[in-house]
């Protein structure tokens, strides 16, 4: 089974995503300015969690590989599969771009502030944790999609809590920056799920529970001492909880309910094995996990 939405619907979340993000780009190289930067303002923390997150987006070319690969836009028999691929490469190519700038951005940061003493010993020690493979891990594009929602909210919202922890000026404004990118990826995802529920209904529920149950932020399982960087990482950022995430995806189905009575029931169930945590009988505990 490979569900996939209709390409004149894609098209039309691909563009108004296009529409969007053309109009808001940012100069990487003028946001982190060696003369600007205040290192002293900086915690080893702080500096830390920047070259933590600067792996997680340099591994660009691992994610966008893996989108393509499950997306091709050649070799199809059925046109429709290739209209649909076409349309979704305008989005994975602007993604990746965004991603991309991320990875730089954070770099060249990291040499502003002398976190890095140089270019090329950060690059390589980037390239070394990069050449991993990486693969999202579920065949079904609706889980795929899935991941990603999940992805894009967590890095959106621990850029958040960081940047409310730092004291130097031109990494909040970068955090901050980064963060709106993050935002705009989330909701391009988030109304991708929404079409998936009006075209296809019950057939995705058990697709979508089966992402969060298993759910780990990419390179959890390939980055060097991973589990340890990533506690002092959530360390840095007070307020940051890995699980909101998956919250909030409990929250979106929840929110589909109005409109998709018929799916009551199995949204209910799939959000019971969610988040066992907070939910009580019939009805998820209003406003846990709303709020973010």
């Amino acid at each position: 089974m490979t569900l996939i939405l209709d390409p004149h619907n894609l098209r039309k979340l691909v563009s108004d995503y296009n529409r969007l993000a053309d109009d808001a780009d940012w100069n990487r190289f003028q946001m982190s300015l060696r003369s600007d930067v205040d290192p002293a303002l900086l915690t080893e923390g702080q500096k830390q969690a920047v070259v933590f997150v600067t792996h997680i987006e340099n591994h660009t070319p691992g994610y966008i590989k893996d989108y393509l690969s499950r997306f091709p836009v050649d070799g199809y028999r059925e046109v429709r599969n290739a209209m649909h691929n076409r349309e979704l490469f305008h989005f994975i190519v602007r993604w990746g771009v965004e991603e991309d700038r991320h990875a730089e951005a954070l770099s060249l940061y990291q040499l502003s502030a002398g976190i890095a003493p140089d270019a090329d010993i950060l690059l390589r020690e980037l390239i070394e944790e990069c050449i991993k493979p990486f693969s999202i891990g579920f065949s079904e594009p609706v889980q795929v999609f899935t991941y990603t929602f999940l992805q894009e909210k967590a890095t959106q919202l621990y850029y958040q809590y960081l940047a409310r922890m730092v004291q130097e000026p031109v990494l909040k404004k970068l955090l901050q920056t980064l963060a709106k990118d993050e935002s705009r990826h989330f909701v391009f995802f988030s109304r991708v799920l929404d079409a998936y529920l009006d075209t296809f209904g019950g057939k995705i529920i058990a697709l979508i529970e089966e992402v969060a149950l298993s759910y780990r932020m990419p390179l959890y399982n390939t980055l060097k001492d991973y589990r340890r960087r990533a506690i002092r990482m959530a360390r840095e950022a007070p307020g940051y909880d890995r699980k909101t995430p998956v919250r909030i995806l409990a929250d979106h189905l929840e929110k589909a309910i109005p409109t998709h009575r018929d799916l009551e029931i199995p949204i209910r169930q799939a959000i019971s094995r969610m988040l066992p945590d907070i939910f009580s009988g019939e009805e998820t505990r209003k406003g846990e996990y709303g709020a973010l």
